[in-house]
C-alpha cells in the first residue's frame, strides 16, 4: 500500500485568463520546488499567481526573470487604453512574450 498523498485537484477559475495564470502559477511551483521551497511555501506561490490582477502592473516583480513579461502587460494595456481590440492587445502580448518585435513603442 502506498502512503503518498495525491495532491487535490485544483478547480481553474472560469474567467478569460484563468488558464494561463495556471500554467504560470504550475511554472512558478516548478521553480520553486527546484530552489527547495518548502510545501507552504509553494502554496503560497501558487495562490499568488492565481489571484494576480493584471491590471496592476505595479505587483509585477522588476526582476530579470519577469522583465519581458512586464514589458507585455504594460505594452498590451497601453494598447487598449489607446482604442486597440482585445485581439490586438493580445496579440501584442504574445508577440512581445514570443520576441517577435521590433523593439519600436508607438505609444511612448
Amino acid at each position: 500500500m502506498s502512503t503518498e498523498k495525491k495532491h487535490p485537484e485544483y478547480q481553474i477559475p472560469n474567467d478569460p485568463h484563468a488558464k494561463h495564470r495556471y500554467e504560470s502559477a504550475m511554472k512558478h511551483v516548478q521553480f520553486a520546488k527546484e530552489a527547495g521551497k518548502s510545501s507552504e511555501e509553494i502554496h503560497e506561490i501558487f495562490h499568488k499567481v492565481m489571484n494576480f490582477d493584471p491590471k496592476n502592473i505595479e505587483n509585477i516583480p522588476q526582476d530579470e526573470a519577469h522583465k519581458k513579461y512586464r514589458s507585455a502587460v504594460i505594452h498590451a494595456q497601453k494598447a487598449l487604453e489607446n482604442g486597440k481590440t482585445s485581439e490586438e492587445a493580445h496579440a501584442i502580448y504574445r508577440n512581445i512574450l514570443s520576441g517577435n518585435t521590433e523593439g519600436k513603442c508607438h505609444h511612448s
